[in-house]
């Protein structure tokens, strides 16, 4: 009995344990009032991420039974990860630290366009590498949330920089 054979449906497991308890805390959100009428508040996007983590988490347990059954011992030697992918992991790690590390001083807009830009330079193959257009994803990705939280949800994110000068 292996680890590998059971990886799916534990982390499935640990990941439903994880939406349980975040969907529970979520729920003691407290709601403010609100100045204009709305059917979202600030439960909502919690709430749709817990119901999200948790489908995906069943799936994980599903595919990790489906696993199980089908585990094939020749395949084992084959699935040890490359040293790219560990370090792909361990930037991707330090890039998170940094991007909650920096979300208060520099504020919603600059740290997450910053945090987009470095973990698409992170993930991406060498040859593949656009900065352009990783330049423009994140901007364009960080308006549209940001817009999305302040306008649609009326949300108020973490100001900075960027926000003092244009008035948010």
């Amino acid at each position: 009995m292996k680890f590998k054979k059971y990886r799916d449906l534990i982390l499935g497991i640990i990941a439903l344990a994880i939406s349980a308890a975040y969907l529970f805390y979520t729920a003691q959100i407290k709601k403010r009032p609100k100045l204009t009428p709305s059917y979202a508040s600030a439960r909502t996007i919690p709430y749709l991420l817990g119901i999200l983590l948790a489908i995906i988490a069943v799936l994980l347990i599903l595919q990790g039974i489906r696993k199980m059954r089908a585990y094939d011992e020749s395949r084992d030697a084959g699935e040890k990860m490359s040293r790219t992918d560990l370090t792909a992991v361990a930037l991707t790690f330090i890039v998170i630290i940094g991007y909650i590390l920096l979300l208060q001083p520099l504020g919603f807009c600059l740290a997450t366009v910053l945090y987009l830009f470095l973990q698409m330079l992170v993930l991406a193959p060498k040859e593949k590498r656009n900065l352009s257009l990783f330049a423009c994803v994140s901007v364009g990705f960080t308006a549209v949330i940001f817009v999305a939280f302040r306008v649609g949800l009326q949300q108020l994110l973490p100001r900075g920089v960027i926000e003092s000068l244009l008035g948010f």
